[in-house]
């Protein structure tokens, strides 16, 4: 029952990780189109690396050998 419960949650903060990577590269590549600088803050920078490492902890993980 735990175990189920805590699955849904890592799930889903699986799915805000992806979609916090897709957002920020959207906003990239429109400032690489329109020739502006991308610029992030400190606490989105931080965001973005647990998102991203996040993840690649997963894909890591779910590889089975």
């Amino acid at each position: 029952m735990i175990i189920d419960i805590l699955n849904k949650v890592l799930l889903f903060l699986l799915i805000l990780s992806i979609l916090n990577v897709v957002r920020n590269s959207f906003f990239l590549l429109q400032s690489f189109r329109e020739k502006n600088r991308f610029v992030l803050d400190k606490y989105n920078l931080i965001v973005l690396g647990i998102s991203i490492s996040y993840i690649v902890l997963a894909i890591i993980d779910s590889i089975k050998l």
